[in-house]
């Protein structure tokens, strides 16, 4: 049999460095059936074919949007794309990231061998500390569906030597099969930002497929570029709405505890922070609560944008 034809759907927006360097990582990839797709998310600076082409041979189509669509529209664009085109697998991948030769082949062989499971990653690392793992799977508080992670410790007592069952993994780096996506279907567009790929996950496991993390596959992550860095205003408010949504949907008990978790952030940011940005970060919170009630889907307010 021939080994199965997996899609790499990339999102990218305003990243062009880190994508440049995404593709020229993935030509490495020793796994030989596989294509990528990109999104052009509206970004600024538009990307040609030909030039992404000559960094890696297997990108087959960038699709085009004049707007940020969010995260979960593009994705699914790309998603539906990689079917239409006979994908087995479809590899979500974030733009900000580079790859190991050998990942994508241990990640399928791992995804064959085991038929119950619909989705994989890899052990995430830091790109800039190289040896420190940023994501190696996860579990869900099922009273709050807060993402607890296991510790360094713990990890290095279970070796690499085979795959890990969580209840979540990250889509930075996420493998599906496409039984998996037909069963479930895509995205669900009323996220923008964040937490979409949580609630993607925790479909597949309510209707019975596993999550592995496989260890001795390997991808480093250069953490948020396109959002403005790890701790950007712009992060904050979407993914506090995004929350707030995703326990709305999932653990509407547990949404007045994390209200007043984000209202505990927001006096320690006007009361006891030093963070230069710390009064912007403040109003993107508030903003990110407001925005939730008045039940919007959207980019979110103008001023977030203005950095990027």
């Amino acid at each position: 049999m021939p080994d199965p034809k997996v899609s790499i759907v990339i999102v990218t927006f305003n990243s062009r460095p880190e994508l440049l360097a995404c593709l020229k990582s993935c030509e490495g990839i020793r796994y030989i059936n596989y294509e990528i797709i990109i999104i052009e998310n509206g970004s600024r600076e538009a990307l040609d074919l030909h030039e992404v082409k000559n960094l890696s041979t297997h990108v087959r189509t960038i699709l085009k949007s004049p707007v940020n669509l969010g995260y979960p529209r593009a994705a699914n664009l790309g998603l539906k794309n990689a079917l239409a085109h006979g994908a087995d697998y479809v590899l979500l991948l974030n733009d900000d990231s580079e790859v190991a030769p050998d990942f994508l082949g241990v990640l399928v062989k791992v995804g064959e061998d085991m038929p119950d499971v619909g989705a994989l990653g890899p052990k995430i690392y830091y790109f800039a500390e190289p040896q420190k793992v940023w994501f190696a799977g996860g579990w869900f508080n099922r009273q709050t569906y807060a993402v607890t992670v296991p510790a360094s410790e713990w990890l290095a007592q279970r070796g690499e030597s085979v795959p890990v069952e969580f209840d979540y993994l990250t889509g930075c780096c996420l493998l599906v099969k496409k039984k998996v996506i037909e069963t479930i279907g895509l995205f669900d567009e009323r996220f923008y930002l964040y937490w979409e790929d949580t609630d993607w996950i925790l479909r597949m496991t309510e209707v019975g497929y596993k999550l592995v993390l496989v260890p001795w596959a390997h991808i480093w992550h250069k953490i948020s570029v396109s959002v403005g860095g790890p701790d950007s205003p712009m992060k904050a408010y979407h993914k506090t709405r995004s929350h707030l949504f995703f326990a709305q949907l999932h653990a509407p008990h547990a949404l007045l505890v994390l209200q007043w978790g984000i209202m505990r952030d927001i006096a320690w940011l006007l009361v006891k922070s030093r963070q230069p940005d710390r009064l912007r970060k403040a109003r993107a919170y508030a903003a990110a609560i407001k925005d939730f009630y008045r039940r919007s889907t959207g980019k979110g307010p103008d001023w977030l944008w203005q950095q990027r």
